[in-house]
C-alpha cells in the first residue's frame, strides 16, 4: 500500500502541480509506513486512530469535562483537543486530534492522526468525518450495486479484468444518473437505476443508419428514458462507434 501511495502522489503532483493533496482514511490506514510516505511526499493526512490504553489516558480529562457538561445541560456534549503522541513503533511524535463526546448512552471518544494545522474541531468536523458523506457511499455502490467484489477467477489478471469491467459499468451508471438531473432518478442508487432504467423490456432494431429502441406501450419511465438519452447524446457522454 505504501508503494502504491508513493507512486500515486508522484503522479498527482505531476498532473496537478501546486494543488494541495490530503489523504483522508480510516484507522486501518494508520500505519507508520503510510504516514511516512505522506510526510516525505509533503502530503497532508487525517487518518483515524484506534483507541488504546495510552490514548484513553490522554482523553480522560476532556471526556470527564464532556460528561459534566452533559449532566448540566442534558444535551449531547462534544469537546475537542489535541496532543502529541508516538506509538512504540514510531520514530517521532505526531499530532493526535481527540474528540470527547458524551451521549445519552455514554462516552463516545474518537481519535484522528493528522499533520494538518487547522484547529482540532475543524480537522475532525470539517474534513475527517466528511469521508463518509460521499466517497464511502460510492465504494458501497461499486461493491454491492455492481458486485465488483465477485473476483472468483483463478488468476490475478483475470480478476483485474473483471474489476475493470465493473468499474466501466459503474462509470456508465454515473453518467446516466448525471443525465437524470431534474428527474426522480437524479439521486437514485445504482440498484434502482439498474432495475428501473436498464432491466426493462424493449425491442431493439438495428439498421445501417440507426439503432431503434422500442419501449413497451406502458412504460412508466418512458419520459425519463427519453430525457436521459437525449442528454447523453447531446453531451457526447456516450461515444458510438
Amino acid at each position: 500500500m505504501a508503494g502504491i501511495l508513493r507512486w500515486l502522489f508522484w503522479r498527482l503532483k505531476r498532473a496537478f502541480p501546486g494543488v494541495r493533496i490530503i489523504l483522508r482514511a480510516d484507522a486501518g490506514f494508520a500505519l507508520p509506513e503510510i504516514l511516512r510516505v505522506c510526510e516525505r511526499s509533503k502530503v497532508g493526512y487525517a487518518v483515524g486512530f484506534a483507541r488504546n490504553a495510552v490514548t484513553e489516558r490522554k482523553i480522560a480529562d476532556l471526556l470527564e469535562r464532556a460528561r459534566l457538561q452533559y449532566l448540566k445541560t442534558g444535551e449531547k456534549a462534544r469537546l475537542f483537543d489535541d496532543v502529541f503522541y508516538a506509538a512504540a513503533s514510531w520514530d517521532e511524535l505526531r499530532r493526535l486530534v481527540m474528540k470527547a463526546e458524551w451521549l445519552p448512552k455514554g462516552a463516545n471518544p474518537r481519535f484522528v492522526l493528522t499533520n494538518l494545522e487547522e484547529p482540532a474541531h475543524q480537522v475532525y468536523d470539517d474534513f475527517y468525518v466528511q469521508r463518509g458523506a460521499d466517497s464511502e457511499h460510492r465504494i458501497k455502490e461499486l461493491k454491492l450495486g455492481i458486485q465488483a467484489d465477485r473476483l472468483s477467477c483463478h488468476t490475478f489478471i483475470a480478476n483485474q479484468f473483471r474489476l475493470l469491467l465493473s468499474q466501466a459499468a459503474y462509470i456508465l451508471l454515473l453518467a446516466i444518473r448525471q443525465a437524470a438531473a431534474g428527474t426522480q432518478f437524479a439521486t437514485a442508487q445504482v440498484p434502482r437505476l439498474q432495475a428501473m432504467l436498464i432491466k426493462g423490456a424493449a425491442r431493439v432494431k438495428v439498421s445501417a443508419r440507426r439503432v431503434l429502441v422500442e419501449l413497451a406501450a406502458y412504460c412508466p419511465f418512458a419520459h425519463e428514458l427519453r430525457q436521459i438519452t437525449q442528454r447523453l447524446v447531446s453531451s457526447q457522454a456516450l461515444v458510438l462507434s
